[in-house]
């Protein structure tokens, strides 16, 4: 005889779902599923890094390049010292200027020169004062004035000084600001002459010392 009642028993056993592993409380079961984790894909992380390298690299060249680029500008810069003549404005470069002094007692030299004015004494050390104005085709200076000044320059191996009428500012310009060919006053020497420049909304006669201050050209 079938007994029926275990034949309904093991059916329902059968029927029962299998447990889910990865609902399991065992520890055991949950390291299997962490260390089943893929890894990350091989390269990745060192593209990444290298792109930001590269990139740190591009930026931190071009902070660079733009860096020289400023140094180079300021490098390349005229820095003159303007002072007024006769009502014109001149300037030359300041790297040849010794010094600026007031107005002292001037010796005559017999026999020197028309452009030679004299000699003065600065600190011991004798210095040829020349005749700017006579130079540039100027009239006679007057008497010196409060803001007449002696610029003292060193001109190959010699120390010579000029009287100016008014030392006016240094001033810095770029090389290109300079107009290589000037419309000059017609009696002023256009061979000593580099070019003109505005400063401070004036025109200014950039002068070339060694030539203007050449020996041969003092007659």
């Amino acid at each position: 005889m079938v007994d029926l009642a275990k034949i309904r028993k093991k059916a329902k056993k059968g029927t029962s779902r299998p447990v889910d592993e990865s609902t399991s409380s065992d520890p055991s079961t949950t390291r299997r599923l962490e260390d089943s984790t893929p890894p990350p894909e091989p390269g990745n992380e060192q593209r990444a890094t290298n792109t930001k390298l590269d990139r740190f690299k591009a930026e931190a060249g071009s902070r660079r390049d733009i860096a020289i680029t400023k140094a180079a500008e300021r490098e390349v810069q005229l820095e003159l010292l303007t002072f007024a003549i006769a009502g014109e404005q001149y300037a030359i470069e300041i790297e040849k200027i010794v010094e600026i002094v007031t107005p002292r007692p001037i010796t005559r030299i017999p026999n020197a020169d028309t452009t030679v004015v004299g000699i003065i004494s600065l600190r011991g050390t004798i210095v040829t004062l020349v005749d700017i104005r006579h130079m540039l085709r100027h009239s006679s200076a007057p008497e010196a004035g409060a803001d007449t000044r002696i610029v003292v320059i060193d001109i190959g191996k010699e120390i010579v000084g000029f009287v100016v009428d008014r030392v006016l500012r240094v001033v810095k310009i770029a090389p290109n600001e300079v107009e290589p060919h000037p419309v000059v006053h017609t009696t002023e020497l256009e061979e000593s002459i580099r070019g003109v420049f505005r400063a401070s909304g004036a025109l200014t006669i950039l002068l070339d010392l060694d030539k203007l201050l050449d020996h041969s050209q003092w007659t």
